[in-house]
């Protein structure tokens, strides 16, 4: 098969047209019209990611943040960017970005991330965006949820903000959902989860009585990158789960 029916592929289970504006997903280097020998899925596209997928025989790596944002002046070895791309062009790895596409499909990021944690009678927390969900659990403690949402995801670590003595009601969403917090208040979520919120938003969400979990931004939506690989892997591309991302787990002292 071709990249351009891996394109298509995607295409049906997170659409392509679902994407922000500002956003860059899609293939973003190679040719549509190549053969497509293997898939690699991977957080991001780094130098580290190409390497890996080209030595598990993968000629394609589908990420989730996408490698190109910005228009690019200059390709050379003297940046990580440059030296993704060149590295890619070398070892003759297409590179497709499945960002905020991922994010807003049903079953995509958010969905998945609800489904792991088995919340029930899950709705979109912002249905003009289609991003986040917001859903119901059965009562728990704070600290006793916040360890189930550690070990569903699979995070070294979380920060919590405020004072939830109890969780039925959570709201999430994957990656940077500063701005959607009021949103979690208003649809009466106990308890908001996303990464990237600033000291005074935390403060503002506090005040108004909502807990915040604080994850970490990759390790949030790495948690995503097995349901990804498995939709890719359904349409009948042999696929693998490249584990490497552009930060390692920070040193908590």
């Amino acid at each position: 098969m071709k990249i351009s029916e891996l394109l298509r592929h995607i295409d049906l289970f997170s659409g392509f047209s679902l994407a922000e504006e500002w956003d860059n997903s899609g293939l973003l280097l190679g040719s549509p019209e190549a053969e497509c020998v293997r898939v690699g899925v991977s957080l991001d596209a780094v130098s580290e990611s190409v390497l890996a997928a080209s030595e598990e025989g993968c000629n394609v790596l589908v990420c989730h943040h996408p490698l190109i944002f910005r228009a690019v002046k200059r390709i050379t070895d003297e940046t990580e960017q440059g030296r993704t791309i060149l590295e890619a062009v070398r070892r003759g790895v297409n590179i497709i970005a499945a960002h905020t596409n991922w994010d807003k499909a049903r079953g995509g990021v958010n969905d998945t991330l609800a489904g792991l944690l088995g919340l029930r009678e899950v709705e979109p927390l912002d249905a003009e965006s289609g991003l986040g969900v917001v859903g119901v659990i059965e009562g728990l403690g704070l600290e006793e949820f916040l360890l189930r949402v550690k070990s569903s995801w699979g995070l070294s670590h979380i920060d919590a903000y405020g004072g939830a003595e109890r969780v039925v009601r959570v709201a999430l969403c994957g990656g940077s959902g500063s701005e959607f917090w009021g949103l979690a208040k208003s649809r009466g979520a106990d308890i908001y989860l996303t990464a990237d919120m600033k000291y005074h938003e935390l403060i503002d969400a506090t005040q108004e009585g909502l807990t915040i979990g604080l994850i970490n931004h990759g390790e949030m939506e790495r948690a995503t990158l097995p349901e990804l690989a498995a939709k890719i892997r359904a349409g009948g591309f042999e696929t693998r789960l490249i584990g490497v991302s552009a930060l390692n787990e920070p040193l908590r002292l």
